[in-house]
């Protein structure tokens, strides 16, 4: 499978394809990396993490947002926990863009914003790849959010515009502690979310 435009700086432990709308759970050792790749351009994962060994330790935008005094994440930013435990660490990001506070597409918000019912959302796919671990919808938190190119504009807006990600290029991020990842490979395609045309990701574990 294709790793990105780099090779992965290690060893590689296991790598994954995921199709289009689809989604991924995996468990990482601290020290371990996560490489996401964008295989075809223009595709924003959403991701969201919980302590292995304390599940109901998970993930928290605002609490990562406040400790890196950013939105917009760079390489050396991290994500915490509700506890502010750093959970992972942005080493690279080759296309430039990652925001830190995706609240996730889902069933209910694509009612309300396009009239539609029964699609696919990455609320629903993060229910149904943590499910086997006993994370119920409800207990998934907001995402970090890859390649998504959110623009603020002067007067308060924030504005979904297409990703920059061209193919080949990735994110990789390392586990601070013992986790439980899972990705949705978002299934957005009525905003430029994904260009309106979602397709694959890579995924990459590996041991530097």
């Amino acid at each position: 499978m294709n790793t990105g435009r780099e090779p992965v700086p290690g060893t590689i432990v296991k790598q994954w394809e995921i199709p289009a709308r689809e989604y991924l759970a995996l468990e990482m050792k601290a020290g371990q990396v996560l490489r996401i790749v964008d295989l075809d351009g223009q595709q924003v994962p959403d991701l969201v993490c919980f302590n292995r060994h304390d599940l109901t330790e998970r993930l928290n935008d605002g609490n990562s947002m406040l400790l890196n005094r950013a939105w917009l994440f760079k390489p050396g930013h991290a994500l915490y926990s509700d506890d502010c435990s750093k959970m992972m660490t942005l080493l690279t990001d080759t296309a430039g863009m990652n925001f830190a506070y995706g609240p996730k597409c889902s069933e209910e918000l694509n009612f309300l914003r396009y009239g539609v019912r029964g699609t696919r959302n990455c609320r629903d796919n993060f229910a149904m790849a943590l499910e086997p671990y006993g994370i119920a919808k409800r207990d998934v938190p907001w995402a970090y959010c890859p390649f998504m190119n959110v623009v603020a504009y002067p007067d308060g807006r924030l504005e979904i515009e297409p990703p920059p990600s061209k193919p080949g290029d990735y994110t990789d991020l390392r586990a601070e502690m013992d986790l439980l990842v899972a990705i949705s490979n978002c299934p957005q395609e009525r905003n430029p979310c994904n260009n309106f045309n979602p397709t694959r990701l890579g995924v990459v574990l590996y041991d530097q």
